[in-house]
């Protein structure tokens, strides 16, 4: 990177204005500055494949208490990117002093003292929340906390609808789930697109609908946003219904075991994608673009769609690594 590109990079990190702010819900930045990392993203996107000196010194510290493959995997690749190192513990519950009934703000007491950035995974949100006051001056990154947010995962999936279209506002989106209440990413999704003008609609069935604090958020903090629930369609009224949306957005299910385990999965197969919607809907002119937020389980979307135009959920693994590296250099500043 010669310095003109540098200063440009210093130039595009300062316009978003977060260093050394903890990124815990994707309501922790405003539009515009959700707009201003976008641009620095794609900015940093020839960084992709290749490794760079903006953050020589910086140590980034992984500290992951469910298990994951892309999000620890791309903030690693993201931290590498930039120049910095990092520091991974994964298996906390057995190998770290965790096992020894030390608390967790014990341990992020301990951790930001060795890091310039804490990427936090854990199945409890209060106890993420809680915890994430102890680290002190060292900002925290929610990588996924209990059923609450993921914001980071809903920050990737925006970045690439943002560069599929270059904008979100008018997008006509549906976020679907047969269960909406666990869906952290759909949380953090649904928030971020109402919140940049999308019209959102969130489809699942009434009893397991997203959670009230969702939607107040939204409409407390932008009244004019365009949000309605729609609920207990069945496959053929869905895919009717996504006809002429531009993007239908897959969280994921957390889908039970045991005696209730079939049950379920007739539920998520109200809500399936048929590749065969998006063909007809092609051949009219109309791309309806589909993504999940992976892993995905069997039942879950018609797996036709990924050799097919409309899928985005490869896409956004390739955006992934570009955006958390804008993310990761808002956080750390110049």
């Amino acid at each position: 990177m010669n310095a003109t590109s540098m200063q440009s990079i210093k130039q595009l990190i300062n316009q978003v204005d977060f260093a050394g702010q903890s990124f815990t819900s994707i309501n922790s930045m405003s539009n515009d500055q959700l707009l201003a990392l976008f641009e620095l993203g794609k900015n940093l996107e020839l960084m992709n494949r290749d490794r760079w000196t903006l953050f020589p010194g910086a140590i980034e510290t992984l500290l992951f208490f469910q298990p994951s493959t892309r999000t620890r995997m791309s903030f690693q690749a993201a931290m590498m990117r930039l120049g910095g190192q990092v520091i991974v513990e994964n298996t906390p519950k057995t190998s770290s002093s965790i096992a020894k009934e030390e608390s967790l703000s014990d341990m992020m007491r301990c951790l930001a003292q060795y890091s310039n950035v804490i990427v936090l995974r854990h199945p409890d949100s209060d106890a993420a929340k809680e915890a994430a006051a102890y680290s002190g001056e060292t900002p925290v990154i929610n990588g996924g906390w209990g059923h609450w947010e993921h914001p980071t995962q809903a920050l990737l999936d925006l970045y690439t609808l943002w560069r599929k279209f270059g904008r979100i506002e008018g997008l006509k989106v549906t976020v679907a789930a047969a269960d909406m209440i666990e869906a952290r990413t759909g949380h953090s999704m649904a928030q971020g697109l109402a919140r940049l003008g999308a019209d959102v609609t969130i489809a699942s069935p009434e009893a397991k609908r997203v959670p009230a604090e969702v939607v107040d958020n939204i409409r407390t903090a932008y009244p004019e946003a365009k949000l309605e629930e729609v609920f207990d369609f069945n496959k053929a009224s869905f895919n009717e219904f996504i006809a002429d949306k531009n993007l239908v957005y897959l969280p994921g299910c957390s889908a039970p075991a045991g005696a209730t385990a079939e049950q379920f999965k007739q539920v998520m197969d109200d809500y399936f994608v048929k590749h065969e919607t998006l063909d007809a809907a092609r051949e009219k002119g109309h791309m309806i673009y589909v993504t999940h937020t992976l892993p995905r389980r069997a039942g879950e979307m018609d797996l036709a769609i990924d050799d097919t135009p409309n899928q985005l959920a490869f896409e956004s693994i390739l955006h992934s690594v570009s955006i958390r590296m804008a993310l990761l250099a808002a956080i750390l500043g110049n």
